[in-house]
């Protein structure tokens, strides 16, 4: 399996909460760990944002923030994944002290840790800015991608309430990524429209867009996203809990699909969403029957989507190709 929208603070396993908060003094609640999941009733975007807000509060020192980053790497890895993109904000994790350097330094402490032996598998780190942030703090981001682009960081992200400020309001920041070459996703689409999709393509550079869902396949849009080659990162049951989506019928696969835009399936949050890829390709098998060749084509995306070199494409392709049918009964069991 691949995973290209993953986030890390909400992807923590219950034996990583019950660790952290025990080392850290902190409570997880009485009503946990169903507290650690999107609840049944959840009405939008901003209150499935809530349920980040215990994690976040157990990630705010450096052993923390490797302790979680090598515990996801190693889950991935035993589940039989192959490559993951694994994204955080290190602002959201400053309020005891540590410097967003610190947090950036430790999450890759964590993740080369855990990747010392590991054979056909690989995972690298998206740095977030946030929606709901000051520019001062955004910009730090910016740098810290910059400055540890090329070193286990492969890109920056846009994240947070969607509805927050428009594009157009972080041009600055993410024009200074460009030019820096590093490179961009931004969420978009997902509790907004398709006008925040296409900014996202035009003012701030975006490859890749997190969700888009809801872009308008006008011709103009399609002609645009197939020429600049824009990768998307369908979230299925994530649209579903933050009301996004109504069904799985409705998330638009084969719409995107038919007009030759690359869609990839992915987690974005395996605890608070309680999902994981193959889960997400579960639900999607069911509602549209998808092949074998299908799924392959979904997977290689990701692969093709992903922020590495060729050659790692590549040897990427050769280890799906002999690990399809593995994925695909499991898929359909």
């Amino acid at each position: 399996m691949i995973d290209l929208h993953l986030h890390l603070d909400g992807s923590l396993s219950i034996e990583d909460f019950q660790y952290l908060a025990a080392r850290n003094h902190v409570d997880l609640g009485k009503d946990f760990p169903s507290n650690v999941y999107v609840p049944e009733g959840c009405r939008s975007l901003e209150e499935y944002l809530t349920r980040f807000d215990l994690p976040c509060a157990l990630m705010q020192d450096e052993f923390s923030i490797a302790y979680v980053t090598k515990s996801l790497v190693e889950r991935l890895y035993k589940a039989g994944y192959i490559y993951a993109e694994i994204r955080f904000a290190p602002l959201l994790h400053t309020l005891k002290g540590m410097s967003q350097e610190d947090a950036v330094i430790s999450a890759l402490s964590g993740l080369n840790n855990a990747l010392r032996g590991k054979e056909n598998f690989d995972a690298n780190l998206i740095l977030c800015c946030m929606r709901q942030a000051d520019y001062h703090t955004n910009h730090e981001t910016v740098r810290l991608a910059a400055k540890y682009k090329g070193k286990k960081v492969v890109c920056l992200d846009l994240a947070g309430p969607e509805a927050f400020h428009t594009g157009d309001y972080y041009k600055s920041l993410f024009d200074e990524a460009h030019d820096n070459d590093v490179d961009i996703i931004i969420h978009a689409g997902e509790a907004c429209g398709s006008d925040e999709v296409i900014r996202a393509i035009d003012l701030l550079h975006a490859k890749r867009i997190g969700h888009g869902i809801h872009l308008d396949l006008s011709r103009e849009n399609v002609r645009k996203v197939i020429e600049k080659r824009i990768a998307f990162e369908f979230c299925p049951t994530s649209n579903l809990q933050t009301k996004s989506l109504t069904d799985y019928q409705n998330v638009p696969l084969r719409n995107f699909d038919k007009y030759g835009i690359m869609v990839t399936i992915n987690s974005d949050n395996m605890t608070v969403s309680n999902t994981d890829v193959l889960q997400e390709y579960r639900h999607l098998y069911k509602t549209f029957n998808l092949t074998k060749q299908e799924v392959r084509h979904l997977l290689a995306n990701s692969i093709e989507a992903a922020f590495i070199s060729v050659d790692e494409k590549m040897k990427f392709l050769k280890e799906l190709d002999k690990r399809i049918d593995d994925y695909y009964n499991k898929i359909i069991e």
